[in-house]
């Protein structure tokens, strides 16, 4: 039965990456030379003769400026989307012991005290599917895609990528979760919410806190839940009641983490806990994008940038 079961999922997720890919090379075709020259001579034909002259005139004395773009926006989708899922593999080979073991399930649960990370995996799949779908939509907005394809199109690819990573942990010591599945698409499915949707991206923030501790165990960042803490942030500056400007810098948080997990060891002292808290903090994207323009910090949280309350903790 798991045999057929393992089969199975295998055929659908085949199903599901060929549609994806389909899907990405018809993303943004460009127009053909047919259309484009019927729109050039429709614009042509409701000039007046003065206009006309006008116009070649123009032509004649300032050299096109067009830059040549050397590959075509489904074929950079296609490159993006394959070069993030190879990126992904490499540092699965090297790191993650990707192709080690069979393709198998694990069952993680998901807060409960007595799972492997106490939960904040969790929150790490969910504030990274947030983060990254946004990240491709800023891409494809640069490539030229409307607000509305970018938004869709970054869901997708970050969906797309997310899925193909999980199916690699598979075959690795991790196994395939469908909790971390799960809360993969919950995250893109915020992020795609919140794109469709600015007064709410203007007021809430999904970030993750990261505290160095200065050791080697800063390289693994994105797996050291020992050193993250997932939160909320409810912005003031969102709100157009609050006209004070030093009250604008304000947020209110509310956060999530667990410590004690990384060294738990069975049958030795347990000292796992985890926390939820509130608290008050500044601002640190309304300050940094009056010199920058940059919105990493709706992402982010810097250390050190808020006073908190615990107000569960076991």
């Amino acid at each position: 039965m798991e045999r057929f079961l393992i089969r199975l999922f295998l055929k659908i997720f085949f199903l599901v990456t060929l549609c994806f890919c389909l899907a990405s090379s018809s993303w943004a075709q460009q127009e053909g030379p047919f259309q484009s020259e019927k729109e050039e001579v429709s614009i042509w034909e409701q000039k007046t003769p003065s206009e006309k002259e006008e116009s070649l005139a123009s032509e004649q004395k300032i050299p096109s400026e067009k830059k040549k773009e050397y590959f075509t926006s489904g074929q950079k989708t296609l490159l993006l989307n394959a070069g993030s899922m190879a990126a992904i593999l490499i540092y699965g080979l090297a790191q993650w012991d990707y192709g080690e073991d069979g393709f198998h399930f694990e069952t993680e649960r998901w807060f409960q005290r007595d799972t492997k990370y106490g939960g904040a995996d969790k929150l790490g799949h969910f504030w990274s599917s947030y983060a990254v779908s946004h990240l491709f939509s800023y891409v494809y907005r640069k490539w030229g895609h409307t607000e509305k394809e970018a938004n869709l199109y970054g869901a997708l690819s970050n969906l797309g990528v997310q899925t193909f990573m999980e199916v690699a942990d598979g075959f690795s010591s991790q196994g395939f979760s469908y909790e971390d599945l799960i809360m993969n698409v919950v995250g893109t499915g915020v992020a795609y919410a919140w794109g469709k949707a600015p007064y709410l991206s203007k007021k809430i923030d999904f970030r993750m806190e990261y505290t160095p501790g200065f050791n080697s165990r800063d390289f693994g960042f994105s797996t050291n839940y020992e050193r993250q803490r997932f939160l909320i942030a409810l912005r003031a500056d969102g709100f157009d009641a609050i006209k004070n400007r030093y009250l604008q810098y304000l947020e209110f948080h509310v956060g999530y983490y667990a410590r004690g997990y990384k060294d738990y060891a069975e049958k030795g002292q347990d000292d796992r806990r985890r926390k939820i808290y509130v608290g008050l903090a500044f601002n640190v994207s309304r300050l940094v994008q009056k010199y920058v323009k940059t919105t990493v910090f709706n992402y982010i949280q810097i250390p050190y940038t808020s006073v908190t309350k615990t107000v569960a903790s076991d």
